[in-house]
């Protein structure tokens, strides 16, 4: 019996030995790891059949629920602003700074589990402040109801704080939003906020670049485009509320910038950045080689060494 057990222990140690090595030696030929090469084929691809069958539905999303096995380090608590959801942690100290995180999902999806996830990671290893809206999404609401809301918050959050202890952050569609309201707040002569991390934002709603199309499995350029119209409204997509890669960098707090090589909002991202610096805006890239559509929020290593550097811009 003992022989057999000892047997079975040593073909488990090579079994896992084994999984190392090939896993390393993936690690090595591809420079991802194996996790985010999983993570990266994982994603269903948004298909124009998608789209169509989406495309007006009215679901009311306007209140979410923090999913149960996610643990803030303090209190969320909740209140309405003009009928919008804000979700509310306190920093640890008045020295902490406060996130106001904008969330992504195409402006037509809610919070995910891996945006949760994050946000608690951050206010645990930072001790700063959370504050999420669940703003207006479509189908029933476009930029022109969401944008005036928003407003209200950062206003509401810099008397309380002020702007000095603010920073806005957003990934894909939350991180054009973010880019768009710093413009908007610099437009209407506000005290503009501590710093902007923009992850993997979405700066042009009819961007997107054709030719990464082959290694992004996640997103589908034909299908945003039409989402970003739908978001526009009435209004003209390449309005810088809208896509504020055409907006005024001029004024601009400090800015980091998280993309992958591999998604189809590389190319724009890029041309932001060098927009901003071109402005005068200290703005900072960071490039993860053959990662996707919002790397920093996956579980993978290349995701938690990013999260590690977004802490690390939140303590500065």
């Amino acid at each position: 019996m003992k022989r057999r057990t000892k047997n079975v222990l040593r073909t488990l140690v090579g079994i896992i030995v084994a999984i190392i090595v090939i896993g390393g030696a993936v690690w090595l030929i591809d420079g991802r790891s194996p996790q985010a090469i999983i993570i990266s084929h994982s994603f269903p691809k948004s298909t124009l059949e998608d789209y169509a069958q989406s495309r007006g539905d009215m679901t009311d999303q306007s209140t979410v629920e923090i999913p149960d096995n996610v643990k803030f380090p303090r209190d969320m608590r909740q209140y309405r602003l003009g009928g919008m959801q804000v979700f509310h942690m306190e920093p640890q100290d008045d020295s902490k700074p406060v996130v106001l995180y904008i969330h992504g999902g195409a402006y037509y999806h809610n919070y995910s589990s891996r945006h949760w996830a994050a946000m608690a990671e951050w206010a645990t290893s930072t001790d700063c402040g959370i504050v999420t809206p669940n703003y207006p999404l479509l189908y029933r609401y476009t930029a022109k109801d969401a944008h005036p809301l928003m407003m209200q918050l950062y206003q509401q959050l810099v008397k309380q704080y002020s702007a000095r202890r603010i920073i806005i952050m957003g990934d894909s569609a939350g991180g054009g939003f973010t880019l768009a309201l710093a413009q908007e707040i610099q437009g209407d002569s506000l005290e503009q906020p501590k710093h902007l991390v923009l992850i993997s934002p979405w700066v042009d709603v009819l961007g997107g670049d054709d030719a990464l199309q082959q290694h992004d499995d996640f997103l589908n350029a034909e299908v945003l485009r039409k989402v970003g119209a739908d978001w526009a409204g009435e209004m003209d997509p390449r309005d810088p509320m809208i896509s504020p890669l055409y907006g005024n960098m001029q004024g601009l707090p400090p800015t980091d910038l998280f993309t992958g090589t591999w998604e189809i909002f590389y190319t724009d991202i890029v041309s932001t950045c060098d927009k901003m610096k071109a402005a005068g805006v200290d703005a900072r890239l960071h490039v993860a080689k053959k990662m996707g559509h919002v790397y920093p929020l996956w579980p993978c290593p290349e995701g938690t060494k990013a999260r590690q550097e977004i802490a690390d811009i939140i303590l500065q």
